[in-house]
């Protein structure tokens, strides 16, 4: 089944003071924080985490609202499919022709692998189109604006190379190991 996108969602990389700025002014109901698990997941216009390392962070939305989910890989609980496919079902409507994910983190491990590939399973399995950013050499902050139909990424060494003037995607391919834009998304 294809999938009909009518936006393109942005990402690009910003420094963590910018991260800060652009969410600190929101509620704190907008931050997905620990223990990371799907319970403490976010659905709004907005919302952000921080401090992604062996998690994964995927997100899902339809260019106006985020599901905000960052899973950490050392909880067995987190690890139950079905489960994970029960929430995200409860919280979107998985037959809206307009839905763009993203996945952002994990580690080489193998619990942290499962998590990840999990999320990239379910992403496929239910044709959501979806960008990477997968296995960064320090934390990263994940966020998505949806006034600007965008995901924010920062983390200390990305500061540095953004202070060198480098663009999104050179600090992006010299972060993450891997660095895969879906169509439906543009590094800006």
């Amino acid at each position: 089944m294809e999938k009909n996108i009518t936006f393109t969602s942005g990402i690009r990389a910003i420094t963590c003071k910018q991260f800060s700025n652009e969410f600190m002014r929101l509620a704190p109901k907008s931050s997905v924080d620990y223990p990371w698990t799907l319970a403490e997941s976010v659905k709004g216009t907005s919302a952000y985490t921080r401090g992604v390392a062996d998690c994964t962070v995927c997100g899902i939305t339809d260019g106006k609202d985020v599901l905000l989910m960052h899973i950490c890989p050392t909880m067995k609980s987190n690890h139950n499919v079905s489960q994970l496919r029960q929430f995200i079902a409860n919280k979107i409507d998985l037959k809206k022709d307009d839905l763009q994910g993203i996945l952002v983190g994990s580690k080489l491990s193998k619990l942290s692998q499962n998590i990840y590939n999990m999320f990239a399973e379910f992403l496929e399995n239910y044709n959501i189109p979806f960008s990477e950013l997968k296995i960064a050499n320090d934390k990263v902050n994940v966020g998505y604006l949806g006034n600007k139909d965008e995901w924010v990424i920062s983390s200390l060494k990305m500061d540095k190379l953004l202070n060198k003037n480098y663009e999104s995607k050179k600090v992006f391919s010299d972060t993450f190991s891997k660095v895969c834009v879906s169509s439906e998304d543009e590094i800006v």
